[in-house]
């Protein structure tokens, strides 16, 4: 078996990596977001190391991979160790300055049904079982939020357990919607030529736009495509002469 070192999401952890066995059939690389058990949650981690032989004697498992391919490149996370050993601050902290925006979310609990056997015995369950089984099966997976609702915390997280230990049902987890937005930035270019651009700025100076006019001569002596904000400072024009 091989172990990861993991850098996990939470304050607890300062600046220190924890050891999770890697299951067997995971693969798992150095810079790969993982979910992994922390105390009785589970948390967002990324692998710094990779290793033959675990830090500490007893381990837990990796719960999964976030993302199928790393979220950083090994000089990334070499980097964030190093600003993790020469700032005195925690791993995760130094890791999350290259992650991508949205990254650090919740993670969602779902609950789903393996194939269960046409023989099984229903009768065997209690009624809170069935009710979570009923609604599992008519809407192809439930959110444990969802059961808390109707269970009550406790007894969902409990029913869920045991349908679990038994086999009757399998727990996954996804990522809460992102709730930071792209930024966009737009850019100007010209769409027509230099000198159709200089005839229609003479035009424009003869019926006064003296704004457009400067906004035209400005692209026509560009290069590339410059951000809309860069343009509007360089020649002094509002947005609406855009």
């Amino acid at each position: 078996m091989h172990y990861a070192e993991v850098s996990v999401n939470s304050p607890i952890a300062q600046r220190m990596a924890f050891s999770y066995a890697i299951p067997s059939g995971l693969n798992i690389e150095v810079g790969q977001a993982v979910w992994v058990p922390f105390g009785d949650k589970l948390l967002q981690g990324i692998v710094v190391e990779l290793s033959r032989y675990p830090s500490v004697e007893e381990t837990r498992e990796i719960a999964g991979v976030i993302e199928p391919d790393p979220l950083l490149s090994p000089v990334h996370v070499l980097l964030a160790r190093w600003i993790s050993e020469h700032y005195l601050s925690p791993i995760f902290d130094a890791v999350a300055l290259m992650l991508p925006p949205g990254f650090e979310r919740r993670a969602l609990t779902f609950i789903s049904i393996p194939s269960i056997p046409d023989d099984f015995d229903l009768s065997s369950l209690t009624r809170e079982q069935r009710h979570v089984l009923e609604s599992v099966e008519m809407q192809g997976k439930v959110s444990l939020k969802e059961l808390e609702k109707a269970l009550g915390k406790k007894k969902a997280q409990t029913v869920v357990s045991q349908l679990v230990k038994r086999g009757l049902a399998v727990r996954s987890y996804e990522l809460e919607r992102v709730r930071v937005k792209p930024k966009t930035v737009p850019y100007l270019r010209l769409t027509v030529t230099d000198s159709e651009a200089q005839q229609e700025a003479a035009g424009l100076r003869q019926r006064g736009a003296i704004k457009q006019a400067r906004l035209l001569d400005f692209l026509a002596r560009q290069t590339q495509p410059l951000p809309s904000a860069e343009v509007r400072k360089g020649v002094d024009c509002p947005t609406s002469a855009v």
